[in-house]
């Protein structure tokens, strides 16, 4: 290794440390040699959202933006611990029971529903419930009140949870039927954030508590749920029976007690039954099967909103539509863990799904659909086939859930929600994320008008490259490739920088595939043997990878680059590839692993390239 990639390597290894230790305090998130990987992958995206080079450039920024940046870092780093409507299960046994909960909050002779989110951290949780039952007490008792208290031990995280800013990457991965109206786009500096609008935050509080000490400070308030999950891991059994107990104390005599999926209370020897996954109540509490309240006077939605959950079947059978093997694989396993799904079916392309879905007619209750496929794109498809009787759709793209010609039209077309496309590596976390719109789109599919939240119009924009004589894109493929280069020249659109066609080793047809892509695309072509300078935006050059990477290099080195490969390169050229630095890596999807495929920005099917090197390229 040079002594200029061991300073940049130590960089990096300054940079996760400190990163890491930032991630660490606020959310108490321990992030280990085994995530540095994932740090630094993440990291990286970060700096190039910011048009930062080095590591020790980005060290330097987030010393100058600390507080800023930090709650970037704890987004970006821990969305798999701490998301909205994490646990949906949870979510799922309350609406359930939230119409008994209603009667007998009547009954006693008030008027509001009390939550207790404790341990909130950032507000996530808290915020989550307040979407929710904003959504479900209007189609049950609009007279009901709510109010949530969110607390934790960290007063920072306090202090985030009740400004209620968040990234607009966290806000996404809450489901869009309880985004609705709630959120407010930010200007200037933060019009990459969102903040909680008075519709729900009106509804919440934020106070300072240490679970060990809060009965000595909140004296005999009560309330009817508390949410106390994901937290138990961090203590004694002796504290977790202290710390339950005092919660008893302060649960009405028919609430409930959410701890986290994995943190069972059944063995505490307290007077508590299970109830629910990882659900508790007073022994005392007499419960009522939800199906049975339907029988009893309550309004005609309340009941729906009852029938919206006793009758989900045991599994949902999903039909997945995606043009990636390896994404499909994937979803398979997304959907194998737990028991609440089964995979009937995939299809490769709109075409494809079509014609499956004509035969699997009663047999699908929920899809997952990709955008850029061959044949029939997800866009065409919703447009074409979506009506009344089709399963609900989720898609799952690469496009920007922004993007006003892919995914917002999309939305309009009919789809429930949308869930932008992780890395491949990433994308078995984001596992409860899709898990969960998928049943909320299923659940509420009789609940809910098609509709796009207030918030995702804001956010709405049209891709288009600005400046591209300040942008380049390299592409490197081989002769029986052309039929994908081609198409992928025909996706383009607007103002485009130049484009560099590089081929290893067949130098004596470069010439004839001028001729061939001249007759076929838009743009001019041409085949150079050497760079003086920089090349012409609008203009497609073609060379020999050998004899002209290194100058095209030297003379772009500065320019933003996206980089694609379509099929293999040999190992040397990856290696020279590599030495671009920041620059977007695209990989072919073709199954085989390679060095590159670690260090790639993404590994995606081809027919993704145009519109991920185009969005890439188009950010200021």
């Amino acid at each position: 290794m040079s002594v200029a990639n061991k300073l940049v390597e130590d960089s990096y290894d300054l940079l996760v440390e400190k990163v890491s230790s930032i991630v660490a305090r606020i959310s108490g998130n321990v992030l280990g040699e085994k995530q540095a990987l994932m740090v630094q992958t993440r990291i990286k995206k970060r700096m190039s959202e910011l048009g930062i080079t080095n590591a020790d450039q980005y060290i330097k920024y987030i010393d100058s933006n600390r507080e800023k940046e930090s709650g970037v870092l704890v987004s970006l780093l821990t969305t798999h611990h701490t998301f909205f409507f994490r646990e949906f299960t949870h979510f799922e046994h309350l609406k359930a029971h939230l119409p008994e909960l209603v009667k007998k909050i009547r009954a006693r002779g008030d008027n509001t529903i009390k939550i207790w989110s404790a341990a909130c951290s950032r507000g996530q949780e808290v915020y989550s419930l307040s979407m929710f039952l904003d959504f479900y007490l209007s189609k049950i008792d609009p007279t009901m009140k709510y109010k949530i208290m969110g607390s934790d031990i960290d007063p920072e995280s306090v202090r985030i949870a009740a400004n209620g800013v968040y990234h607009r990457r966290e806000i996404k991965s809450a489901p869009m039927n309880y985004l609705a109206n709630h959120w407010a786009r930010g200007t200037g500096d933060i019009s990459d954030y969102v903040k909680a609008k008075k519709s729900i935050s009106e509804h919440c509080e934020f106070k300072v508590y240490n679970l060990l000490t809060f009965h000595k400070e909140m004296r005999n308030e009560k309330f009817d749920i508390i949410f106390c999950r994901n937290v138990f891991i961090y203590f004694k059994t002796e504290q977790i029976h202290e710390i339950t107990k005092n919660f008893l104390n302060h649960l009405h005599s028919d609430g409930y007690l959410y701890s986290g999926i994995s943190e069972s209370l059944s063995a505490l020897k307290l007077d508590i039954k299970n109830c629910g996954p990882s659900v508790y109540c007073h022994k005392v509490l007499e419960e009522v099967a939800p199906e049975k309240i339907i029988s009893e006077r309550l309004p005609t939605q309340a009941a729906s909103v009852i029938k919206a959950v006793t009758s989900v079947p045991k599994k949902l059978r999903v039909f997945c539509i995606d043009d990636s093997s390896s994404i499909l694989t994937l979803l398979k396993k997304v959907f194998s863990e737990g028991d609440q799904f089964e995979v009937v079916g995939t299809a490769s392309s709109g075409i494809d799904a079509r014609d499956q879905l004509r035969s699997l007619k009663g047999k699908v209750d929920v899809v997952t659909l990709d955008i850029h496929m061959p044949e029939m794109d997800g866009v065409t498809y919703l447009e074409t086939y979506y009506e009344s009787s089709h399963p609900p759709v989720v898609v799952i793209s690469s496009a920007s859930r922004d993007d006003s010609d892919a995914a917002m039209r999309c939305l309009r077309a009919g789809a429930s929600d949308f869930i932008e496309k992780p890395a491949l590596n990433n994308l078995l976390e984001r596992g409860e994320e899709i898990r969960t719109k998928l049943r909320v789109s299923y659940i509420d599919k009789s609940l809910t008008k098609q509709h796009v939240s207030s918030v995702d119009k804001e956010f709405e924009k049209e891709i288009l490259i600005h400046e591209p004589e300040n942008k380049f894109r390299v592409l490197v493929s081989s002769f029986s490739d052309q039929k994908n280069v081609i198409k992928f020249f025909h996706e383009l659109h607007g103002p485009q920088p130049a484009t560099l066609m590089l081929f290893e080793g067949q130098d004596n047809i470069l010439e004839a595939l001028k001729e061939e892509m001249s007759d076929k695309i838009k743009y001019p072509v041409e085949v150079v043997d050497s760079v003086s300078g920089k090349f012409e935006p609008g203009k497609v050059y073609i060379a020999d990878f050998k004899k002209v990477f290194d100058q095209a290099h030297k003379h772009h080195h500065d320019a933003k680059t996206s980089v694609m490969i379509f099929g293999q390169c040999s190992k040397h050229s990856g290696e020279q590839i590599l030495n671009w630095g920041n620059a977007q890596l695209l990989l072919e999807d073709i199954g085989i692993n390679s060095s590159l495929s670690e260090v790639a920005t993404d590994v995606v099917p081809v027919t993704s390239f145009a519109y991920m090197s185009s969005e890439y390229l188009s950010r200021k």
